[in-house]
């Protein structure tokens, strides 16, 4: 059978990844460069986190904020201590914080309405309580920023490279040189060299089973497998945190599985959750007093999990409270937020009321993302251990919590730092090895009738689930990364087409990202809040682990760092 074709691209800045955090790159970094390519695995006009929208993004508002008595500092110290526990990349958080109403005055410019009449707020913002101790939650309409964003790109003369997975990076002499990935539409294998890489690929879905028992039943994106993590490492990139994860993920409606809702986000102002004998269990944020954020008990002492554990579910959003004025303003968020769309056309389809109908909502598969923060490290510049190598948005470790301000902030200073490190090359690296990828690539292109993806999809799943949620221990850890290299060494995956090709790729990233969550788990020898836990190490331990710990490829030794936030 046919080999692979390579075709290869020559930028200055390579963005890989076309979401939030990649398209505001490209978008800086094609300001102040003329030869940047934007990467994307799907199309940028709907990739990434916020592909069918999103109604809301957090910053600090200087009119509204110091009116209220909140500083810049006391925002930053809220997220460091109340969202984060103090793990976290304080100069980032920091430069997030500062900055945010900066990217929200350039969507602003560039065509989105961010300003309502109905509004007594100074700028007529409309803002609500959700993360931090203070209202500083802006709602905006968000539902096309793609589509703005990547007419953006567009217009900076960036190109924009689509439907192209990529997997591996290309390092030269201990430097990027670029990267390599599979054109999941032509079959062909892309080669881009590069003097400075972007990555902003976001992060490791599809590594746990769905409730639902539908595989891409998730509430981010499931094209989102953690390829930019698994490149990162195997080019010699040091990862944070991996280890971590948020258990449950979320909550979320059952059945149709949307970002958004309760608690907090885009059920505001109506909605609140009550258990299966209407008993309120999340009051509306305004009716809560001072608002403590969303990871206290909700005013009530209570909280989903205790009540579906005590026998008091199942768990509701109710939202037939407030206003008519309350119900409208409800009904744009939810239309602006994560497959909101799509709910309301369900809604309609089937007759749901919010007047008269409750809305059943379920916890959701374990998510390595928000509160888990695992990622590259990266410093003030989002420079990563490896020289050339910028990581922005969901991609970068140590900053939980940074949502859309952070993918906004940190790509537009991605974009400009990698510009001014591409400036300072005299030309673009050539060499670096993409053997690897390419046999794995030839290999499953020329098995007519190897094995499914789906059936290693299934294998990693329960392997994760088996051993790295409710029964975690460091003996636990070692038999999971024991059974995906079992699965590393038998599988064959075979593909008949560039589709069935682009899965088989993505198993190849899901094992290499769960590995690294095994190795991660053994090395940490505690428990730490809600985002890790071992059974065999209950108790938080500072004096040793308060810390963002490091993993990173030597040769073919994993070489583990801590660093302290």
């Amino acid at each position: 059978m046919p080999k692979l074709n390579i075709i290869e691209h020559t930028c200055d800045v390579c963005v890989v990844g076309g979401g939030l955090a990649g398209c505001m790159a490209a978008i800086r970094a094609g300001e102040l460069n003329d030869r940047v390519i934007l990467v994307d695995k799907s199309n940028p006009q709907r990739s990434g986190c916020t592909a069918t929208g999103t109604d809301h993004i957090w910053a600090y508002f200087p009119e509204v904020q110091k009116s209220e008595g909140v500083s810049l500092d006391d925002l930053v110290e809220d997220h460091i201590q109340n969202l984060a526990k103090g793990l976290i990349n304080k100069e980032i958080i920091h430069y997030i914080a500062a900055t945010a109403y900066d990217r929200i005055l350039d969507l602003e410019r560039f065509g989105l309405k961010m300003r309502y009449t109905d509004s007594t707020l100074p700028g007529n913002f409309r803002l609500q309580y959700q993360l931090h101790n203070c209202r500083n939650t802006l709602h905006f309409d968000g539902r096309d920023v793609k589509r703005v964003l990547t007419g953006q790109v567009r217009q900076r003369g960036v190109k924009i490279a689509d439907r192209i997975m990529i997997n591996d990076l290309l390092v030269h002499d201990g430097q990027i040189a670029g990267a390599v990935g599979y054109g999941t539409r032509d079959g062909n294998l892309h080669l881009f060299r590069a003097k400075a890489v972007i990555m902003s690929a976001g992060r490791p879905n599809r590594l746990y089973k769905t409730f639902s028992g539908l595989t891409f039943n998730t509430r981010m994106p499931p094209a989102l497998t953690g390829d930019g993590k698994a490149a990162m490492f195997r080019a010699g990139a040091e990862l944070i945190n991996m280890e971590f994860v948020s258990i449950p993920g979320r909550w979320s409606s059952k059945n149709l599985v949307r970002g958004g809702g309760l608690p907090g986000g885009s059920y505001q102002p109506c909605g609140i959750g009550v258990n299966g004998l209407n008993e309120v269990i999340r009051p509306r944020n305004h009716e809560m007093g001072r608002w403590q954020g969303p990871a206290t008990p909700f005013g009530t002492d209570k909280t989903f999990m205790g009540e579906l554990k005590a026998g008091r579910g199942p768990i509701y959003a109710d939202m037939s409270w407030g206003s008519e004025a309350d119900q409208a303003y409800m009904q744009w968020a939810i239309a602006n937020e994560g497959s909101g769309s799509c709910f309301h056309h369900l809604n309609r389809q089937y007759g749901i009321d919010f007047r008269k109908h409750k809305i059943e909502l379920w916890p959701l598969e374990p998510e390595h993302s928000a509160a888990a923060a695992g990622g590259p490290i990266v410093d003030g510049k989002c420079r990563t251990s490896l020289p050339g190598l910028f990581a922005a948005g969901d991609e970068a470790g140590g900053i939980p919590q940074s949502v859309v301000p952070g993918a906004l902030t940190m790509g537009h200073l991605a974009g400009e730092s990698a510009a001014a490190f591409a400036r300072q090359m005299p030309h673009v690296p050539e060499g670096g090895n993409f053997d690897a990828l390419l046999d794995f690539s030839n290999q499953v292109k020329a098995r007519v009738d190897g094995d499914a993806w789906q059936e290693a999809q299934g294998f990693i799943q329960n392997v994760m689930n088996d051993y790295n949620i409710t029964y975690r221990s460091g003996t636990m850890a070692q038999r999971g990364i024991d059974s995906l290299a079992y699965l590393k060494q038998n599988m064959r995956l075979g593909a008949a087409n560039p589709h069935e090709m682009t899965h088989c790729l993505e198993m190849r990233n899901l094992i290499e990202c769960g590995e690294i969550i095994f190795r991660g788990t053994i090395e940490r020898r505690e428990s730490r809040f809600r985002i890790f836990t071992r059974l065999d190490y209950p108790e938080r331990d500072d004096e040793n682990f308060f810390c963002f710990l490091g993993q990173r490829l030597e040769g073919e030794r994993v070489m583990f760092q801590k660093h302290t936030p």
